[in-house]
């Protein structure tokens, strides 16, 4: 599909998103909607707009011991790639931190332990993740695939490699708009902390709160979306990866994606590139 508008804006951080929206009044389409404050525990997964930012700041601790549970099931499935981790290699030389026993005997110089690391290019991938659902969708349908995305992400951290996560908090379309915002969840070189990611990718007031908020407020919105707050993204993520010119280094990856291969974490390192 050919969009007259890609309305987009990038969050470097979820402090500058939760920043910018608390400055924010309504756009001129949504001046008279609040969803983002007023939808019920059943559709959002929270009471008020203040425990969804108290969770999003404090971490989504219910599904950790499963997630934890998940990686450590799993913990075989990077045996493969930790063969690309820069490991320290032991070797003997003239000084180093231990007595090679044998060598000081025999009196030879190199008598002593030392440890060589041999230079590796770090590998690094770009995760972008889409998130977004009819209103039918339960909360589950948010939890089962966030948590299974961060099982994927965990072992691919594991393995070595450094990763970037951004995550699209509300990809929604009408007429000829496409809506994208992005914010950054974890950059590379950061330590990937499941409390700290768990909300932001696994909870639906990610999307049915923090989300409606940013189009209630946006105002680069060119549609109404007041009646209904817009539709999924029918594209694939081949063809939306296109569609916004994404990096080629960057992986996008939407939550039905993840429910079409029954969220099974195997299946996304697959779709990541990564087996």
């Amino acid at each position: 599909m050919a969009y007259k508008y890609i309305t987009r804006e990038d969050f470097s951080s979820l402090d500058q998103l939760l920043r910018e929206l608390g400055k924010r009044k309504n756009n001129k389409f949504m001046r008279n909607k609040f969803g983002s404050k007023e939808g019920d525990e059943g559709f959002t997964g929270t009471k008020s707009w203040e425990e969804a930012i108290d969770l999003l700041a404090n971490g989504y601790t219910d599904i950790l011991s499963q997630m934890k549970s998940d990686v450590k099931a799993k913990s075989k499935i990077t045996s493969n790639s930790m063969a690309t981790v820069n490991h320290p290699i032991p070797r003997t030389a003239i000084v180093g931190y231990s007595p090679c026993v044998p060598n000081a005997i025999l009196g030879l110089p190199n008598s002593m332990i030392t440890v060589e690391r041999v230079p590796m290019k770090r590998k690094t991938l770009s995760i972008l993740y889409q998130m977004g659902a009819c209103a039918n969708e339960e909360p589950s349908f948010f939890e089962e695939a966030g948590a299974a995305l961060l099982s994927a992400i965990n072992l691919i951290e594991m393995a070595g490699i450094q990763t970037q996560l951004k995550l699209c908090f509300f990809p929604a379309q009408k007429n000829d708009e496409l809506l994208f915002p992005t914010v950054v969840i974890k950059n590379y070189g950061e330590r990937f902390s499941l409390q700290k990611v768990s909300f932001p990718l696994a909870h639906t007031s990610m999307f049915r709160r923090i989300g409606f908020k940013w189009l209630e407020t946006s105002p680069d919105v060119k549609t109404d979306f007041s009646i209904g707050y817009g539709r999924p993204t029918p594209e694939s993520s081949e063809e939306l990866s296109g569609i916004l010119s994404l990096d080629k280094n960057t992986k996008l990856i939407n939550i039905r994606d993840i429910h079409r291969v029954k969220c099974s974490v195997e299946e996304i390192l697959k779709l990541l590139g990564v087996m």
